[in-house]
């Protein structure tokens, strides 16, 4: 299987696994076989018709434009997330072997396999454009343009040192380790025009954490 699981390495053949794989999933019998909800349904419906507007433009060299990129790159990480999010969701009982065909899900290994630990650092960024109020943004270092996380993560564990920066760990404050970018912080009337300097790091199911990020500097806005 691809390091990146049940999705193909090379972008043209995700494009046919996407499309092979919602029509599956959304049978009537599979969906109600596989007990795939109708919100879910619908998101992957809506994140499909996305994914294939922006990966058909950026095959035209008319129109593959930094913007049509990039938002295909979102489009790209919405589209395994909600996926991941079905598959996460289905018992393993009702998979037959055409599902795991289709969608790339082999039975597991009976032997247990160790969760890596991340090696991998998430890159951050803080929109402040709002009063007392910073949403925290974070995708992996090494695919800044996807919201996938790296195999095996559950979360981002956020801290942040608010008023001087942090000469180490030991000076910060946990915040939360969330488990989908973005995440936002409400501040009191009294830390406005603070800094607030920003730690983020990968913590994966076994509660094993990887390397911390640079450091994020944000102002609280009043």
């Amino acid at each position: 299987m691809p390091k990146n699981g049940p999705f193909p390495s090379r972008e043209s053949d995700r494009s046919a696994y996407y499309q092979n794989s919602v029509a599956h999933l959304k049978l009537p019998d599979n969906a109600k076989r596989l007990v795939i909800s109708d919100v879910d349904l619908n998101t992957l419906s809506t994140r499909h018709e996305a994914w294939v507007k922006f990966y058909t433009a950026s095959q035209n060299p008319d129109l593959a434009t930094k913007t049509v990129n990039d938002s295909k790159g979102i489009a790209d990480g919405e589209m395994q997330e909600i996926l991941k999010k079905i598959f996460g969701d289905i018992p393993q009982s009702a998979l037959t072997p055409q599902d795991r065909n289709v969608l790339n899900l082999p039975l597991r290994s009976s032997s247990n396999t160790r969760t890596p630990q991340p090696t991998t650092k998430p890159k951050g960024s803080v929109d402040t454009s709002k009063h007392l109020e910073h949403t925290v943004y974070f995708v992996d270092e090494e695919t800044p343009n996807s919201r996938a996380k790296p195999a095996g993560v559950r979360g981002c564990q956020i801290w942040c040192k608010i008023g001087s920066p942090a000469a180490d760990p030991s000076e910060l404050n946990y915040v939360a380790t969330d488990t989908a970018s973005p995440y936002v912080l409400h501040f009191n009337g009294a830390d406005a025009g603070k800094t607030v300097y920003y730690w983020l790091r990968w913590e994966n199911t076994r509660g094993e954490v990887g390397p911390w990020s640079d450091v994020i500097m944000a102002t609280i806005s009043a």
